[in-house]
């Protein structure tokens, strides 16, 4: 009897695992009316995906990119590689449209056919960025001819990711002036130095307070408005050189004595010595950073025998500069 009863036990147990599975097999084959259950057949939702990346080679995932998608206004960023996915959206059909501050945003038409699945590969053109500019004044004191002259002086540091930039000029709207800039390779900057001429100008000080701008075009011949800055000063008078001058003979170790500039804003000064060749001037010594406090400057270095001329420069705070006339000396 208890060996009956075994038999029978094992038998129910048997028989509820196989009805168990008689049930998990017609659920599978049961109708899916989950309408986010994409094995559905009526499952009507579909997704789009794709990356983001830079304009240029080495393609590169843009990371933050705001990614709409029009018409559910449903929006992802992308992650650190420039992925997204925008899942559960109905297949109409719309704009996908591409942000992010510093690129060229993008619009993507999207069109929807028997696919549930659509992935994009979105590549943005970075926009040129002003990393640095000076702007200011140079006036020259000279002999020949006699007066002055005076200069605008532009510096401009531009970075791209994607190289593409075609030009730059400098930009005012007051005067008439758009410029062009040349690429110094040495400094990788963009430079200028412009006259009152260029400057459709009488007087320098009539810059003093505008704006000027920094316009880059690009290759596609976009252009973009990429900072400014403005003039500042106008420095007309200059230092007095006192020693020495009109052709003094002197040693090989001198030193230079001019009268002491006052002025109401900060400065340095800056001595430049030259040889007096007419035809083809050298600059043979600098000093920069020469304290408003100073009256003279001892040479820390000896000058070869031969004819010179120096200058000394008043420099101020924002660069701009005014330089006295030139005197002659000559060493033995």
């Amino acid at each position: 009897m208890k060996n009956l009863g075994i038999k029978f036990y094992w038998k129910n147990i048997i028989a509820a695992i196989m009805f168990c599975a008689m049930l998990i097999i017609e659920s599978c084959n049961a109708p899916r009316n989950n309408p986010f259950d994409p094995m559905n057949p009526g499952y009507s939702f579909v997704e789009l995906e794709g990356s983001v990346l830079t304009y240029s080679l080495p393609y590169t995932g843009i990371a933050g990119v705001s990614v709409l998608w029009n018409p559910s206004n449903a929006i992802v960023t992308t992650d650190k590689n420039g992925n997204f996915i925008i899942s559960n959206i109905q297949p109409v059909n719309g704009k996908l449209i591409i942000q992010k501050n510093g690129y060229l945003s993008d619009t993507l038409n999207v069109v929807w056919g028997s696919s549930k699945v659509l992935n994009y590969q979105i590549n943005l053109n970075s926009m040129p960025t002003l990393d640095s500019i000076q702007i200011y004044t140079v006036v020259i004191n000279q002999f020949s001819p006699p007066g002055q002259t005076y200069q605008l002086v532009v510096n401009a540091k531009i970075s791209d990711r994607d190289n593409d930039i075609d030009s730059v000029f400098i930009q005012n709207a007051q005067l008439n002036l758009r410029y062009p800039l040349n690429f110094d390779v040495v400094n990788k900057t963009y430079t200028a130095t412009l006259t009152t001429q260029d400057l459709n100008i009488t007087d320098l000080d009539q810059t003093i307070g505008l704006s000027f701008n920094i316009i880059v075009k690009d290759v596609f011949n976009r252009e973009y408005n990429t900072g400014s800055s403005n003039v500042t000063r106008v420095i007309k008078s200059a230092a007095l050189i006192q020693y020495p001058s009109n052709d003094t003979t002197i040693g090989p170790n001198p030193s230079f004595i001019w009268q002491r500039y006052r002025a109401g804003y900060p400065f340095n000064y800056k001595i430049e010595i030259y040889t007096n060749d007419i035809a083809n001037p050298q600059l043979v010594y600098t000093a920069n950073g020469v304290s408003s406090d100073s009256v003279s400057y001892n040479l820390g270095t000896s000058l070869q025998s031969g004819n010179y001329y120096w200058v000394i420069w008043i420099i101020d705070q924002f660069k701009n500069r005014s330089r006295s006339l030139p005197a002659t000396f000559v060493v033995q």
